[in-house]
């Protein structure tokens, strides 16, 4: 049976951070039970873009402190790695706006370019993969999230931060060979499973909800969890926020894997399940077609329907959206960005990459009606 632990939690102040975390470590066995005294232990944080710790789009500094605390406690060496979304740049930079740069400069730990670092060529069901070497050359590796929602894939938190695992541009390259949400959650479980993170210690103090991962709403959450199983870590997540499990494409795709438990009723929990009302979740394609007969859904396909479309008062053409679309569907103009929905494939990159929530979603009229439709029956 899988067991999780949960921490109430409703502050980021550093002191009880510390104390949460060393409290649900204790009641897995203890972070000893994980590591070894000289182990090398990579903290892979989410880092999606470099934002400040108040937008809560990356996992908070805080957090990560108080786990590189513990691992240096028991005589672990621990290091910081992640690849954030869109093409290589500045990365000091992601890492310094986050405030994660500077809580490893006062530990005296060292940050990780996975860019730089080299890669591993993997295969799992018949697909290739490249693993960023120091997650599988580390002694172990402790997968550290944040609770948010996505736009693809309906949920960002154990499975889906393990994408930040794939060094570079490449991540784009598989964005646009699966731009189907079910297609593309084959591809994450798959990074998933080739990175074997040991530990998930996931960041819900605060969250997001709605356009997540980047340009929803903060939510106060009040916890902070962890586990050895990142399938049963999102499917309680889901439970918690009021949706079945097996809705979130990552988690069938991983549960039919034999990757983790998604049952609820076999889930060990420690701890008290804090009370969420009214979630709010991303309207999503998948979930509205769910109820349309099979033999009518490719004729009302064309009517169902949402794209991306920029906010002309938001935008301030820094062009990040047109550097990470990974079928160059969005092209540089003089004043915004330009759409070529020909090309376009819904991935939503341009959304979760732009800093300033100038990406929002237009939507059919069926599609609205068919969205609120499925969350009425959820």
């Amino acid at each position: 049976m899988s067991t999780i632990s949960i921490s109430q939690c409703s502050t980021y102040d550093l002191g009880k951070v510390k104390r949460a975390v060393n409290s649900l470590t204790d009641s897995l066995g203890g972070l000893d039970s994980f590591l070894d005294r000289g182990d090398v232990v990579l903290l892979k944080p989410n880092l999606l873009q470099a934002r400040p710790p108040e937008d809560m789009v990356t996992t908070h500094p805080h957090v990560l402190e108080a786990i590189i605390m513990a691992v240096k406690d028991l005589g672990g060496t621990p290091v910081v790695g992640d690849s954030p979304g869109g093409p290589p740049g500045d990365r000091q930079r992601y890492w310094d706006v986050s405030g994660m740069g500077a809580v490893c400069r006062r530990h005296d730990v060292n940050i990780l370019n996975f860019e730089k670092e080299g890669s591993y060529h993997m295969q799992r069901n018949s697909r290739d993969y490249y693993i960023a070497k120091p997650v599988l050359d580390c002694d172990l590796l402790i997968n550290i999230p944040k609770i948010k929602t996505h736009g693809l894939t309906m949920l960002t938190c154990a499975i889906k931060n393990m994408y930040g695992v794939v060094p570079g541009a490449i991540k784009m390259e598989y964005h646009r060979n699966a731009p189907k949400p079910s297609d593309f959650a084959k591809l994450v479980v798959d990074i998933y499973a080739l990175a074997r993170p040991g530990l998930h210690i996931v960041d819900g103090v605060v969250g997001m909800e709605g356009n997540g991962p980047s340009a929803g709403d903060t939510r106060d959450l009040g916890m902070i969890l962890a586990g050895k199983d990142g399938v049963a870590m999102d499917s309680l997540i889901c439970h918690i926020l009021g949706r079945a499990p097996l809705q979130i494409p990552n988690n069938r795709v991983a549960g039919e894997q034999g990757l983790g438990e998604t049952d609820i009723t076999k889930i060990d929990i420690l701890g008290n399940i804090p009370e969420i009302k009214d979630f709010k979740w991303p309207s999503n394609l998948s979930q509205a077609l769910n109820f349309i007969p099979r033999n009518l859904t490719q004729v009302f396909m064309k009517y169902f329907w949402t794209k991306p479309v920029i906010d002309r008062d938001r935008c301030i053409n820094c062009r990040k959206c047109v550097e990470s679309c990974p079928t160059k569907a969005l092209k540089g103009s003089a004043h915004i960005p330009e759409f070529d929905y020909e090309e376009c494939i819904n991935c939503l990159c341009c959304m979760e990459m732009c800093t300033y929530k100038a990406v929002t979603l237009e939507k059919s009229l069926i599609y609205s009606i068919g969205s609120k439709f499925s969350k009425s029956l959820n």
